[in-house]
């Protein structure tokens, strides 16, 4: 699929990304803090940032985000969800085109998204908008396929009916992250995290650390 087409994809399911779209651990502001110097100061890119999420994340810890979005309706359902944060800014362009000015961000992050990108653009265009010594984090929620008889059928499923599923999943994050970074060093870091369904309430989702 290309850059073009995979920045349309989603907009049918944008009412359900809110929904349902889990969360992500918290240890991740503890290691970008450390790794990557990220304070308060810092201006953060988050790429293809969609209904917002992670952004919000980032948001609470009060930091100053730019997020980048090509979806219209994902862009715009961001934008609702985190109207209440005055160091939020969007913007519509794309992790190979962010449209954002030289040298301009501190910390890129692309939390379930890079898999999608255009790697060899997108890797020019974020050294083009990193200051120098910049940092760039890749972010992905992985399910633990054999936690428990559910989850083992529930990957036959979308195995079976899933839209290129298994490229995706086994290959995208391998891939991106090598052809992201291409010769430059890179650190691995996991962190256990979980999702909670409200059995009384199917339109609520909570995220649990």
């Amino acid at each position: 699929m290309s850059v073009e087409d995979s920045t349309q994809r989603f907009s049918p399911r944008v009412e359900n990304y809110v929904r349902y779209r889990p969360g992500y651990p918290s240890e991740i502001l503890g290691l970008l803090k450390q790794e990557c110097g990220l304070t308060r100061d810092s201006v953060i890119a988050d790429i293809a940032f969609g209904t917002g999420i992670f952004t919000r994340m980032l948001l609470e810890d009060g930091n100053r985000v730019i997020g980048v979005e090509p979806n219209d309706a994902m862009r715009r359902a961001g934008e609702e969800f985190l109207a209440e944060y005055s160091r939020f800014t969007s913007v519509d362009g794309t992790a190979e085109a962010t449209t954002l000015p030289d040298h301009s961000v501190d910390i890129i992050t692309a939390a379930q998204a890079a898999h999608w990108f255009d790697c060899e653009k997108a890797r020019m265009e974020f050294r083009r908008v990193l200051k120098p010594g910049g940092c760039l984090a890749l972010i992905w929620n992985e399910r633990r396929l054999d936690a428990d008889a559910f989850a083992c059928e529930y990957e036959k499923l979308v195995i079976e009916y899933g839209t290129d599923y298994l490229q995706v999943r086994h290959h995208g994050a391998k891939r991106a992250t090598e052809e992201l970074f291409g010769s430059s060093s890179y650190q691995v870091r996991e962190f256990a995290t979980r999702q909670e369904f409200d059995p009384n309430n199917s339109s609520v989702a909570r995220f649990a650390p």
